[in-house]
């Protein structure tokens, strides 16, 4: 029997995101499992909740904006709505473990519009590695206005920033362009597209304000559970750190439990004192799961609604 090299690294893949997802359900289990945790149980009010759902789908949408100002820069015209439809769909490949299906699904919706794969792949790479960076930025930037942490946060954002930041300087980027490039493109296919400086700092900025949008919807769901000690400071850090070190636990489809684990020790601190120990332990739980399910439920929605609707017309 031939040994397949990429079905075993898919299985082991996947033998590693099960693993993750039952170690975080095994420890949110135990946090939850105590009874006096029920004795007096939390209140939701669901009217928060539309915020929450508005921020997230917000943010995507400045991001895909950022992409779409990517394609255009490349002389890609195309109409708003193939690109909104190519980058909400494609959001869901990300749970697959590996996440380059994400990039693929991409690249591969806005191709009936007549974008090259090659341009839509790379541009999809680069928004990808600025929305990272920026969320590494801010948050390093202002976790020193952030009362709840400890300093071991600070070196763990830098490192991030400086794992996202160093590959996405346009000079080794574009020099790494070409070689991923190679794994989706035929072998006479035309030059990759290189980007600037000037690519990098509007991205910057702009996927920075998606990151604010990320707090603002955390913020509102903690406010949905009567929680009013967070600030959209503090939250837009817990939601930057978190997401990014999902993103890069590469096995973990979406950074399901990775993202979840982040974020429920670093809200713990601040329930806790808030709450009790046991009840703001476990209040974080509820938040960091609630809101990888309203993320996720606005995520399919999102990606239903530009996938169904008929597209438009209007050229950029």
């Amino acid at each position: 029997m031939r040994f397949d090299r990429n079905k075993f690294i898919l299985a082991v893949r996947w033998a590693v995101a099960v693993l993750i997802v039952g170690a975080v359900a095994g420890h949110f289990a135990r946090l939850l499992a105590r009874s006096e945790l029920w004795e007096n149980p939390f209140t939701v009010r669901p009217l928060w909740i539309l915020g929450t759902v508005a921020g997230y789908g917000l943010a995507f949408a400045i991001w895909g904006a950022f992409w779409a100002r990517l394609l255009r820069g490349r002389r890609a015209r195309v109409p708003s709505w193939p690109i909104a439809r190519a980058y909400f769909v494609s959001q869901l490949g990300k749970y697959v473990p590996g996440k380059a299906l994400a990039i693929v699904l991409r690249a591969l919706l806005i191709r009936p519009a007549g974008v090259p794969f090659q341009i839509a792949a790379i541009t999809a790479v680069y928004e990808t590695l600025t929305v990272m960076a920026s969320g590494s930025l801010l948050a390093g930037g202002l976790l020193p206005l952030v009362e709840i942490g400890s300093p071991d946060h600070h070196w763990r954002n830098l490192g991030l920033l400086a794992l996202v930041g160093i590959p996405l300087l346009p000079g080794i980027f574009n020099r790494l362009a070409p070689r991923a490039a190679r794994l989706f493109m035929s072998s006479d296919a035309p030059p990759t597209p290189r980007l600037g400086f000037g690519d990098l700092i509007l991205g910057l900025v702009q996927t920075a304000i998606g990151w604010c949008f990320l707090g603002f919807s955390l913020l509102m769901l903690l406010r949905a559970f009567g929680e009013w000690r967070f600030s959209l400071v503090s939250c837009t850090v817990f939601v930057a750190c978190s997401y990014v070190a999902g993103f890069f636990t590469l096995p973990a489809p979406g950074g399901l439990g990775i993202r979840e684990v982040l974020l429920q020790q670093l809200l713990a601190g601040g329930l806790g004192e808030s709450w009790g120990e046991v009840r703001g332990e476990a209040l974080a739980v509820l938040v960091a799961l609630s809101l990888r399910f309203w993320w996720t439920v606005t995520e399919v929605g999102l990606a239903g609604l530009v996938y169904l609707l008929p597209q438009g017309t209007r050229r950029p």
